[in-house]
């Protein structure tokens, strides 16, 4: 049983007028997104120390969906796409590194002449560690 439910009117008209407003065609995020990528995990489930997955990168398929469904911003739909699709390692510029797609947020690391240092190392120890572990 789906707990969806259908969006208002006013929230969908809301949602198409911005859908009518952005340059959808222009992809250019997605190319940037990409830029830099290393390398990502061959096993997509990230889990604690008792195998219960604290990070799944296969759990959005939903977001292959072209579009939006109505009662979702389109806007943040697009970004969800880029965040969902786009995992992993990535080079910035030299000697500054980011792991994306891991956790709700991104860490940065800095190679320096005494090793690294890590700026934001995500929301959990284990997707911090997963990251760190395609740094090394």
């Amino acid at each position: 049983m789906s707990n969806e439910k259908e969006a208002t009117e006013m929230t969908a008209a809301a949602n198409l007028t911005l859908l009518a407003e952005l340059p959808w065609h222009d992809e250019q995020d997605f190319a940037a997104s990409r830029q830099g990528f290393i390398a990502t995990l061959d096993d997509p489930v990230i889990r604690d120390e008792n195998g219960r997955a604290v990070w799944n990168l296969n759990a959005y398929p939903f977001l292959e969906e072209e579009t939006a469904p109505p009662s979702v911003n389109p806007s943040l739909w697009r970004q969800s796409c880029l965040n969902a699709n786009d995992h992993g390692l990535f080079k910035v510029t030299d000697g500054i590194y980011q792991i994306r797609g891991f956790d709700l947020s991104v860490m940065s690391i800095i190679e320096t002449d005494n090793g690294y240092l890590v700026v934001d190392p995500l929301v959990t120890p284990r997707t911090a560690e997963a990251g760190m572990g395609l740094v090394y």
